[in-house]
């Protein structure tokens, strides 16, 4: 699997990436990733090279977007440029693709169709096909904000505006979604976060709390008489939130979080339904991946083999 990162990413773009790198830690991380390889019957152990396992992984997704055909023409040459592009977004975008391919047809064992039309004579990264009707997907990978160098960075009131600014970008990356889905199609949204640079964009146990303050809200203290609990979500995330009494990106099924924080560990999926879609997706589609709907006021898990007008287990 590593030969096909060897075929696109030639001795010409490492040797561009290397120069880059002096001034760059993303680059640098990058061509560290993409130099390193194991020889013949080389194996990994538990103390690894680190670069070598991520570019495994990497070589992984790359050949699942081969195989479902995302690098032929007429789109494959603007996917290889952004790939192997020096622009950070360019990259971070074309990977996440590659990623979400992998995770959609190995794991859930999805068929995959690259670059269906989309509203307005636009396209989609895939679609899926189904029995009971295909489904659009487009893949977002939204900048988000790093967390730096320094103790003080990692402080509980850090670590909430990287979240607060972590929804703000998935919420922008919804509303330029919801202009390529067609209305009459079921619809995903995947935000892919793949881990492309030294330092995290958003820690693991910030990303579910991202996702659901971007497309429900947050639980806040509301009143504090006679000592009750009196937390309620506040309906601010955008699939709950109203403009003159009607829900909004009504045409958006679900988003799927797909994010990567530790080349040796599993993707993290999460799945958030809309209770709003005008045409909602079943639940046993995404699998064993961990997945949320608003019922009643309350951010409920949805067992994989329930359909998602139930819910359970509050979160």
């Amino acid at each position: 699997m590593t030969d096909v990162l060897a075929k696109i990413f030639t001795d010409e773009i490492l040797s561009r990436l290397r120069k880059c790198a002096m001034h760059s830690p993303s680059a640098e991380f990058r061509w560290r990733v993409l130099s390193s390889a194991f020889g013949p019957g080389d194996r990994p152990d538990a103390g690894g090279n680190v670069y070598k396992l991520k570019r495994e992984r990497w070589a992984r997704w790359v050949a699942s977007a081969v195989s479902a055909g995302m690098f032929e023409e007429p789109y494959g040459t603007e996917l290889k440029s952004r790939l192997t592009g020096i622009d950070e977004d360019g990259f971070r975008s074309a990977l996440a693709e590659c990623m979400t391919c992998w995770a959609f047809s190995s794991e859930l064992q999805l068929q995959l169709v690259p670059r269906p039309s989309g509203r307005g004579g636009r396209v989609l990264e895939f679609g899926i096909r189904r029995q009971e009707g295909d489904v659009g997907l487009e893949v977002k990978s939204p900048r988000f904000p790093g967390f730096g160098d320094g103790e003080h960075q990692t402080t509980l009131s850090r670590n909430r505006l990287h979240t607060y600014l972590a929804a703000v970008a998935m919420r922008a990356a919804l509303r330029s979604a919801n202009r390529q889905f067609v209305r009459a199609r079921r619809n995903v949204l995947v935000i892919g976060l793949p881990e492309i640079q030294p330092l995290p964009s958003i820690v693991p146990e910030g990303w579910t709390t991202a996702l659901i303050r971007a497309f429900y809200g947050e639980k806040r203290e509301t009143d504090m008489q006679a000592g009750f609990d009196t937390a309620r979500l506040v309906e601010e995330g955008n699939f709950l939130r109203q403009l003159g009494g009607s829900a909004r990106f009504t045409r958006i099924s679900a988003v799927v979080g797909l994010a990567e924080f530790a080349c040796g560990s599993d993707l993290q999926a999460l799945v958030l339904h809309n209770p709003y879609s005008q045409n909602p997706l079943e639940a046993s589609m995404f699998g064993m991946w961990t997945q949320f709907m608003v019922k009643n006021g309350q951010v409920s898990c949805v067992k994989h083999d329930e359909p998602v007008s139930r819910s359970t287990s509050s979160f």
